[in-house]
């Protein structure tokens, strides 16, 4: 059952209020912040994490607004919650610590804490997003892993064939099970270790026809960064990779998951 009485929870509980009654106060803050470095002034990076930290919770700012480096370091400033069945309510937006495997995830949507939708699990695959660091030794590469994004530039190790792979679109690509970068030939290209830093290829057109329809795919069917798909006769591209729900059906994430595609 969840502890909802304890003292951590009660504390990211008010935490969660706060950063929702004091949205405009943390939005002026990381103005604030920004404009000054922009100057060339100095600010604490304590301080912008702190009110990124909020602006997220608030809901004022998306998770793939952020770099993984910086959801790293809000999670250390941000006093992140160590994963547990039994911490009640996960909020979106808050960075959450895999106490097995050391791993930082950020939540991507509210819920309740099970046993099934633990960070890294099939059942928290769309619930989470897996939050890493780049090697920062060159020839270093990270070994894949299902339902993180990899930024355009960046270079995984396939598991399966043991090849090295690189985004192909600017947007980056979030891969969930069963698939692996050398299976998505339209999402991952192989990159040669030592060469130059990948140029961004073309984006590939969907073949006539092969656009599937909203009301045609099944409840929870996985949406790929860079899918098409139709609704009500208008085309739609897939931005950020998201699981197929019933309210979820154009317009209702327009511009934040999918956007329109220009005839």
């Amino acid at each position: 059952m969840p502890n909802v009485n304890s003292l951590e929870y009660q504390r990211t509980l008010q935490k969660q209020e706060k950063a929702v009654e004091l949205v405009d106060i943390w939005t002026a803050i990381l103005d604030a912040g920004e404009a000054i470095k922009a100057l060339g002034g100095s600010y604490p990076d304590e301080h912008i994490r702190k009110a990124q930290d909020a602006l997220l919770r608030a809901g004022k700012l998306a998770t793939g607004d952020l770099t993984d480096d910086v959801i790293k370091e809000i999670a250390t400033v941000g006093t992140a919650r160590i994963w547990a069945a039994s911490m009640g309510q996960v909020f979106a937006g808050e960075t959450i610590i895999d106490g097995t495997s050391g791993e930082t995830y950020i939540c991507t949507q509210t819920h309740q804490a099970q046993a099934l939708y633990a960070p890294g699990t099939v059942g928290g695959r769309t619930l989470f997003r897996l939050i890493r660091e780049e090697p920062e030794e060159p020839g270093t590469y990270l070994d894949f892993a299902w339902g993180e994004h990899v930024p355009y530039g960046s270079v995984r190790r396939d598991p399966i064939d043991g090849k090295l792979y690189t985004p192909i679109k600017e947007a980056g690509v979030t891969l969930y099970e069963p698939h692996y970068p050398h299976l998505v030939p339209s999402e991952y290209k192989l990159y040669e270790d030592g060469g130059e830093e990948p140029e961004p290829g073309p984006e590939p057109e969907p073949e006539p026809g092969d656009v599937p329809d909203w009301d045609g795919l099944e409840e929870s069917h996985t949406f790929a960064v860079g899918d098409h798909f139709t609704h009500d006769g208008t085309e739609y591209e897939v931005l950020r990779a998201f699981n197929k729900q019933e309210n979820w059906a154009p317009p209702a994430l327009l511009n934040d998951y999918y956007k329109e595609v220009s005839a």
